[in-house]
């Protein structure tokens, strides 16, 4: 199993939206056989990729290195191979035909996800983020497809200790709540290709309301990261799996409870927070009380 513990994978991963046609197949060809570019010339990356030995130079370049041997070593320094007990040829693929292998290749793929969103979050970020949430008279949200439930997650749970939040159950909705922002509000964004062109009205009302904006995202140079005041990357491995059109949450969920985490840990007395879920819900759900 192969694992990438640093950031040159990411980097061509995170800056897929961006790369041309050509550009895509050298990045797919060395994200799918990173154990062989140590290896491998400008000339047998252009021929495994159908591509040019002037295609792939562009392309190094592209993703911020400034020669192919650069590139090269920097994936040499940062590949680490898993021998696994238990069948060292893992799968390539997630494939019935090799559930095992599949199982296990789905595994590592989403640990390097959060591995490298752990390592991507700047701190000062996140605390500019936790300030913005618990400083807001209220949290907007505003989401598409799949990534409304993360929204809908981290909305009741701070809800659960007193946040006013304001998400909607789709899209549209939350585009008409984000013509009630204030300026002491909050809009928080949650998209994984940051291009959404609803989201890009909701941000535009934000701006015009003159409130802050928080964006969780796969991809920081996109349009809507761009304009946001707060970027935390939510790391994506989604192209590994043949999943570039499916995408998962879990690295933006990761992200989201981190932030619920750190809201927590500054109030006064999360115990006695943590007892207004018991209030309302608590008979619902034949729960005792939390102990202070």
């Amino acid at each position: 199993m192969i694992i990438i513990r640093a950031s040159t994978i990411d980097t061509i991963l995170g800056s897929y939206e961006q790369l041309s046609d050509v550009e895509r197949r050298i990045g797919d060809f060395i994200v799918k056989n990173v154990a062989e570019i140590p290896h491998l010339s400008v000339r047998e990356i252009a021929e495994g990729s159908g591509t040019s030995s002037a295609s792939v130079s562009r392309f190094v370049r592209r993703v911020g290195y400034q020669s192919f041997s650069d590139l090269r070593l920097a994936v040499t320094e940062q590949l680490a191979v898993t021998v696994r007990k238990e069948g060292a040829n893992a799968a390539q693929a997630v494939s019935m035909d090799d559930l095992e292998g599949s199982v296990n290749l789905v595994l590592a793929t989403k640990i390097t996800e959060l591995e490298a969103t752990v390592r991507g979050l700047d701190p000062s970020r996140l605390r500019q983020a936790v300030s913005l949430i618990r400083s807001a008279d209220s949290v907007v949200f505003g989401a598409a497809g799949n990534s409304i439930n993360v929204c809908a997650n981290l909305s009741f749970k701070l809800g659960q200790i007193g946040i006013r939040t304001v998400c909607p159950p789709n899209t549209d909705s939350m585009v008409l709540a984000s013509l009630a922002l204030g300026p002491r509000d909050v809009l928080v964004l949650v998209s994984a290709s940051g291009r959404s062109r609803r989201l890009q009205t909701a941000l535009d009302n934000a701006e015009d309301a003159g409130c802050a904006t928080l964006i969780i995202t796969s991809n920081p140079a996109s349009p809507l990261a761009r304009r946001c005041d707060v970027v935390l990357d939510a790391v994506s491995r989604d192209h590994l799996l043949g999943m570039e059109h499916f995408s998962s949450t879990l690295s933006a969920v990761f992200v989201a409870d981190l932030l619920f985490a750190l809201v927590l840990s500054q109030d006064v007395d999360p115990a006695e927070r943590a007892t207004l879920e018991f209030k309302s819900l608590g008979h619902d759900k034949s729960a005792t009380p939390p102990l202070l």
